[in-house]
């Protein structure tokens, strides 16, 4: 694998963060393969949260949760904003058109008219790439948050 394919790969974990972030279910589900898998855990739980298969389930969980319609997930507040930054992107896997990473999250949520970002979730991001057409995209990522 060569430098730029690994500077593709940490470019797309960046793109899928601004992605959420600005509340864009097309754009953050162009990150994943048609075939992706897309699974949450939280800490002391063996069942994912969350588990979603495809590009178009992504999608359309992802418009889902922005608007609120998902139990648990917060309605929509104009004044809130999230700031995803993943981090200490590792390799651990490289070969051919394949590549295993992890990296670590770390999210703030300014919300309820505060002006102070607060942190809300960490955890550590477990992700398979598959390099397409298109370019290296996730084909299976799963987050393991730190809170339950």
């Amino acid at each position: 694998m060569s430098a730029d394919d690994r500077l593709e790969i940490m470019e797309l974990v960046a793109r899928y963060a601004y992605a959420w972030d600005e509340k864009n279910a097309q754009a953050y589900a162009a990150c994943f393969t048609e075939d992706a898998e897309l699974e949450v855990y939280t800490r002391g739980r063996e069942a994912p949260a969350i588990s979603e298969r495809g590009r178009e389930a992504i999608e359309s969980w992802a418009r889902r949760s922005h608007s609120g319609e998902i139990e648990g997930m917060r309605p929509p507040d104009p004044l809130e904003r999230t700031r995803h930054a993943p981090g200490g992107v590792v390799f651990d896997a490289l070969e051919g058109d394949t590549a295993q990473t992890r990296a670590m999250l770390f999210e703030t949520r300014v919300a309820g008219g505060r002006s102070t970002a607060v942190p809300q979730i960490s955890g550590v991001y477990t992700d398979e790439w598959r390099r397409t057409p298109d370019g290296w995209r996730l084909s299976r990522r799963v987050l393991h948050m730190d809170r339950q």
